[in-house]
């Protein structure tokens, strides 16, 4: 039996409307087997949207929590101070913001949609204090188990909305500002870092996956990870075209962007930065590498069966011919993880191993990083092949310091010292 619901003054709501806690009502409906939502101050401003739908007057876009007032009646209201909420400020900061790559949207209205519209979207700007939106961040940390990292994503998405406001003149100030460098004070060594593999681990990863059995048909894929360092939405949107035997180079100039959920489709952009469109060195081991998965492909007749962005030359491939994805490559990497894991306890240890990480994506990258730093590659040399815009953010987030490595640098120290005049 369906549960009737009501207003707060007991009128009756109609199927697919809802009253919600901030007091605003919303109407959901599905087209295309796709869930659409609109919302509404009153029920019979709701009404009337529910209407022009029916009648197909009004088109509702596929993003989630889209508003249909006009920006000329958000920002009138906001002015004047009628309507000037959180809520009111995130519909007028997504017309007005540009730029932003659809993907890099989506991510920002699914933090809105699911952390900052229902707890503090009804709040008045006039009432949103700094206090007030550090305390909102600790209940999230506190109260439920969320880590100071995707904090950290909320505030960036409530920074960016508010940062309108105050442009607008609505708010002198930005309630946001020192929010995160606040809660870092507390929170930060909580947040588990991402390491690099150590020596003995990436040989015992490599030497695993180079054996005949379940895993080796991923050797070639997870072998360009760890020598070139690239990112894994590049690696999955890898062409055969961007890469040349000739020159021994590949050529990043898209990544790959889905989200794994039922029903998104997949899709091709252009990197994450202007410097992530670069050209990457093919070392002799990269070079046998995808050799050995081009003929592994063309061997067990892999064919890619999907077009995407109107491409199908995609360099990896399952044996079903479909492309990886991130979802996909992180579950692969966690059974390696787990049979390496066990064959070292198996027997007790393996070359000073006595258990073995729970390896991801990223992971990779850093092991990269790190194996360069190690080798005393330049760090202009190795940003560049990473994609990255600046030095500092290869080494400071991406190169990890081994024992072996810094007992070397420290023994520079130690043979300089010797040659001093005494």
């Amino acid at each position: 039996m369906i549960k009737t619901r009501y207003t707060k003054g007991r009128v009756r709501l109609k199927e697919g409307e809802y009253l919600r806690r901030n007091g605003t009502f919303e109407y959901r409906w599905t087209e295309n087997r796709v869930r659409r939502s609109v919302y509404a101050r009153s029920l019979d401003e709701l009404r009337d949207k529910e209407n022009a739908i029916l009648s197909g007057t009004l088109i509702v876009s596929k993003n989630i929590g889209t508003d249909t007032t006009p920006i000329e009646r958000l920002c009138e209201d906001a002015k004047t101070g009628a309507n000037a909420t959180v809520s009111t400020y995130f519909e007028i900061w997504k017309r007005v913001k540009s730029g932003i790559r659809q993907s890099t949207l989506d991510t920002y209205l699914r933090l809105y949609t699911r952390y900052i519209e229902p707890n503090i979207g009804s709040i008045a700007l006039e009432d949103l204090s700094y206090s007030k939106v550090v305390m909102f961040y600790k209940d999230f940390i506190e109260n439920r188990g969320l880590g100071i990292s995707i904090v950290s994503s909320i505030n960036v998405v409530l920074t960016m909305i508010l940062n309108v406001a105050v442009k607008d003149g609505v708010i002198k100030t930005n309630p946001c500002t020192g929010a995160i460098k606040e809660l870092n004070r507390k929170y930060s060594g909580t947040v588990k870092e991402v390491r690099a593999l150590t020596g003995t681990e990436q040989a015992a990863f490599e030497e695993y996956l180079s054996r005949p059995g379940t895993y080796h048909y991923l050797f070639p894929l997870f072998t360009v990870m760890l020598y070139t360092g690239i990112r894994v939405g590049e690696l999955c949107a890898l062409r055969w075209k961007d890469v040349s035997f000739e020159n021994n180079v590949i050529y990043i100039n898209h990544t790959l962007v889905y989200d794994g959920r039922k029903g998104s489709e997949m899709a091709l952009n252009p990197p994450k930065t202007k410097t992530s469109e670069r050209c990457i060195p093919m070392s002799s081991k990269v070079r046998e590498a995808l050799l050995e998965e081009k003929y592994r492909q063309e061997s067990c007749g892999i064919h890619c069966k999907d077009s995407v962005g109107g491409y199908k030359d995609f360099v990896f491939l399952d044996s079903n011919g479909d492309l990886y994805h991130l979802k996909k490559l992180n579950h692969k990497l966690d059974r390696i993880s787990i049979a390496i894991d066990k064959e070292i306890k198996s027997k007790g240890s393996v070359n000073g191993l006595t258990s073995f990480p729970h390896v991801h994506n990223h992971m990779l990258r850093h092991t990269f990083a790190t194996r360069m730093r190690e080798a005393g590659a330049d760090i202009k040399a190795t940003a560049d092949i990473m994609g990255h815009h600046e030095v500092g953010i290869t080494l400071n987030t991406y190169t990890d310091a081994s024992e072996n490595f810094k007992m070397k640098e420290i023994s520079l120290l130690e043979s300089s010292g010797k040659n001093l005049a005494v």
